[in-house]
């Protein structure tokens, strides 16, 4: 229950600043395959394009999330590199906190920031780099789920053929790091 209310909100702020994002990751993959979160994974996975030199549509969506009580955690860049710069966002981590923020909600939802690079997209996920083609997340569509209209790639079985292969055969013994066919 935590994760559902806690992805509908977080869809919602994102929308309210304007920006765009896609479900990615085994959120994706839950509820196309099987119209719901998968059970055995642990997190929730969200997936947006860098905004480009104007920053500020991150910077007041981590306002946004601090303003409404959230734990908030940005992971940024430590150097520079072919596909990353100094400095820049990562990942924005958002989890529910209770007990006057002492403690820290169960689910923690993983907004991956994605730079395009030519035809290319790419983010940090753990210490490796994913890459995924730009035209399987450049357009999206909605997928409607437990009444909420959430975005995902327009190409969502394409894009789901690119990460996991033959995505509709479930493997509960699954590892991003070994496994996710758009890790580098």
């Amino acid at each position: 229950m935590e994760a559902l209310e806690l992805l509908e909100f977080s869809a919602k702020i994102i929308e309210s600043c304007k920006i765009n994002y896609w479900l990615d990751g085994g959120t994706l993959l839950g509820l196309v395959r099987e119209n719901r979160l998968l059970p055995w994974d642990d997190d929730l996975d969200i997936s947006m394009m860098h905004p480009g030199p104007d920053e500020l549509a991150l910077k007041e969506l981590i306002k946004k999330f601090k303003k409404a009580n959230k734990r908030v955690k940005v992971r940024y860049f430590k150097k520079n590199n072919y596909y990353f710069s100094i400095n820049n966002i990562r990942v924005i981590k958002i989890r529910n906190k209770y007990f006057f923020g002492l403690l820290k909600g169960n689910v923690c939802l993983e907004i991956f920031i994605r730079y395009k690079i030519e035809d290319e997209t790419y983010c940090k996920v753990g210490d490796q780099v994913q890459v995924i083609p730009y035209n399987l997340c450049n357009s999206y569509k909605t997928l409607i789920f437990q009444n909420y209209n959430y975005y995902v790639p327009q190409l969502t079985s394409e894009y789901l053929t690119f990460k996991y292969g033959d995505w509709k055969i479930p493997v509960k013994e699954w590892c991003v790091f070994n496994d996710d066919k758009s890790m580098m």
